[in-house]
């Protein structure tokens, strides 16, 4: 996982520098691969507002197109979905929408955050929080506002430009393609969850294999197959201990796990 650059160099030298990766072209491939498998997991995130919704879903689907941020997207599916699923399909949309949020982390600082490099460590992209440079440079700009052009303090200066490195992630090699690894099972586990929602296309394609599979056959057969996800497992099991700890029975006792999820 990713750490400050603190905690891996001490009193880290670190440059902005967009360029950054000019002379990493592995990890520049790896970084590319993560901005397309998102595109591609924003796509299957659109059509879900359909399968929810079903076919009369056009209204809604031009409403959720122009909401312009992520957080609205999936605030909008999560209304959809306790509007229309029951509670034990609401935990397994939870589960997805879960991994989708965790995946999404290193994407938008990829897409967000400045790149930076530390000069003792090359090897490694920096990604800077664009919070704490917003403070940097609104001190910076105090400073030199308020500094005597004719008795210039070096030392002052010195401080007041200075990066907090504890606010720059180090992302190495392998912290990136794991990140790949992850987006490409978040990619999956959408694509299941998208057939165990709406088994239609499913009916339609046995029916062309002449297949006799049911849509309750193909929803379980699907959420077998998100079980098998580890990141959906987990997710899955996270909300289900947190439902257990919420609705505790007064006698003591917990409550069932839901139907078919565990």
């Amino acid at each position: 996982m990713p750490q400050p650059i603190n905690k891996i160099v001490s009193n880290p030298r670190i440059i902005e520098d967009t360029n950054a990766l000019s002379e990493k072209p592995e990890i520049a491939v790896i970084v590319v691969r993560i901005f397309a498998l998102w595109a591609g997991i924003e796509r299957r995130l659109s059509v879900l507002l359909v399968r929810l919704l079903g076919a009369d879903a056009a209204p809604a689907l031009a409403i959720f197109s122009i909401l312009q941020t992520q957080a609205l997207q999936t605030k909008a599916l999560e209304a959809a979905a306790k509007s229309t699923l029951s509670t034990d399909d609401f935990y397994i949309f939870s589960a997805t929408m879960t991994v989708v949020n965790a995946v999404q982390k290193t994407r938008n600082r990829l897409a967000h955050w400045t790149w930076a490099k530390c000069l003792e460590r090359p090897d490694l992209l920096l990604l800077g929080d664009p919070d704490s440079l917003k403070e940097r440079d609104t001190r910076v700009a105090a400073h030199f506002q308020a500094m005597d052009p004719d008795k210039p303090n070096q030392l002052a200066t010195y401080v007041a430009v200075q990066f907090d490195a504890s606010k720059f992630l180090a992302y190495t090699k392998a912290d990136l393609e794991r990140e790949v690894r992850d987006l490409m099972e978040a990619s999956d586990i959408i694509f299941l969850y998208g057939i165990h929602l709406d088994p239609s296309f499913g009916l339609a394609s046995s029916r062309l294999r002449e297949s006799r599979q049911t849509a309750d056959e193909i929803r379980a057969e699907a959420l077998q197959k998100l079980n098998e996800r580890r990141l959906f497992r987990e997710a899955l099991a996270q909300i289900y201990a947190t439902r257990q700890s919420k609705h505790q029975r007064s006698d003591g006792s917990n409550p069932q796990s839901p139907a078919n999820l565990q």
